[in-house]
């Protein structure tokens, strides 16, 4: 939950040390205050509020939870047939509740998908047991990671793009024309620690771009 928020942070984080590095003291002593009281649980928090946020409206797009749809008889593809009958058999006998046909479900998929959540919502509370259920509980964290922050995604791209634009209008305008006239590489237009804020800003910008993305959150979600 926390590692979404400080990605999202990182190219403001970057900034400041990369260019205002000689006026840290401060600064460094607010925010280990802050921490101590509760800063780092907040940006968690914020995280995962972001995050679940996005939950239904991916859901409703996708065809209902991932976990009701791996259940379903219609448009499966992630079971074969008998493999899906042999876990219903094995959830019918577990719930007490019988396990709808092919043709039942089609009849009332409203009652099916119903069944199949109170499935699911019963076999997450059955494998809890995080040494016991390692796999499970690894793919859980990539999916709470990913979820959180396509959550966050938003917030993010404006701050890697804040951060290039402070980079750029931190000294006025004018001051580049200055820079262009004196520089003999483009390298030197920037100093060591404009470089450093703009190099981490357009990485992140494409990190988020390309990487948290929707595509990814179904990846994980339905593995």
């Amino acid at each position: 939950r926390l590692y979404p928020a400080l990605l999202t942070l990182s190219p403001v984080i970057v900034l400041v040390f990369s260019l205002y590095s000689e006026k840290l003291g401060v600064l460094s002593t607010l925010v280990s205050a802050l921490i101590v009281c509760g800063l780092l649980y907040l940006l968690a928090d914020f995280a995962r509020r972001g995050g679940k946020a996005k939950e239904p409206a991916l859901w409703k797009k996708w065809g209902g939870m991932p976990s009701t749809q791996v259940l379903r008889h219609r448009e499966n593809t992630t079971f074969d047939v008998a493999s899906l009958q042999r876990y219903h058999a094995i959830l019918a006998k577990k719930m007490g509740a019988r396990f709808p046909n092919a043709g039942e479900e089609a009849a009332d998929p409203q009652a099916a998908d119903a069944l199949y959540t109170s499935a699911g919502n019963m076999l997450r509370n059955a494998t809890r047991d995080t040494k016991q259920f390692g796999l499970l509980y690894k793919d859980n964290i990539s999916y709470g990671f990913r979820r959180n922050a396509f959550g966050l995604r938003c917030v993010a791209i404006s701050l890697c793009l804040g951060s290039l634009v402070w980079v750029g209008v931190r000294h006025g305008l004018n001051s580049w024309v200055i820079r262009f006239q004196a520089a003999a590489t483009p390298e030197s237009l920037l100093n060591g620690g404009e470089l450093t804020s703009v190099a981490v800003s357009l990485a992140m910008l494409f990190l988020w771009l390309r990487y948290f993305t929707e595509q990814s959150v179904r990846e994980a979600a339905f593995s």
